[in-house]
């Protein structure tokens, strides 16, 4: 059991580790063994998120006062926190891989740039295409008109090269 002033110790620095977060999964762990939350911590490193197992009580201290309060209600049970402040959908793809193969653990709330989506919408995350993705389609959008542009202006360029290439043959001939 943890005394008041450990809980505080806690929550002080898990509110530090919220402070500047985007996204937050809020799970229910009916049963990983240690292994398994071993290999979930790997894989949401790997997104530059944070796997944090903390008392329901000590995460109520922390989101106090922050716009994260309102998941307050939803801390009962067994649960698991999964944060970034970097790309969410990374995140939410490690968790839905993840859990494919380990049913133990169910999304059961996600706090997405200050709203709160519940498990459905949270799992939707997973579907849509990475920051990385996204970025190479709208370069290619970009530079579609371009290239066009491009071509356009070198389309008369290689026409008069094609004809007084045309005219020197006919000279040499």
């Amino acid at each position: 059991m943890l005394t008041k002033e450990q809980k505080r110790e806690q929550s002080d620095e898990l509110r530090g580790a919220l402070s500047d977060i985007s996204t937050l999964f809020l799970l229910e762990n009916t049963g990983l063994n240690v292994n398994d939350v071993n290999v979930l911590r790997s894989e949401i490193r790997k997104t530059e998120g944070t796997y944090k197992v903390v008392k329901n009580s000590v995460v109520k201290l922390a989101v106090e006062g922050t716009d994260l309060e309102v998941i307050t209600p939803l801390m009962t049970g067994p649960k698991t926190l999964a944060f970034t402040d970097g790309d969410a959908v990374a995140l939410a793809k490690a968790l839905k891989t993840f859990i494919k193969n380990h049913p133990e653990l169910t999304i059961q709330q996600a706090y997405l740039e200050g709203q709160l989506l519940d498990a459905k919408a949270a799992e939707k995350i997973a579907d849509l295409p990475s920051r990385e993705e996204l970025i190479a389609k709208l370069l290619y959008v970009l530079q579609s008109p371009i290239r066009r542009l491009a071509v356009a202006l070198n389309s008369p360029i290689q026409q008069l090269a094609a004809v007084v290439g045309q005219i020197a043959e006919s000279q040499d001939s």
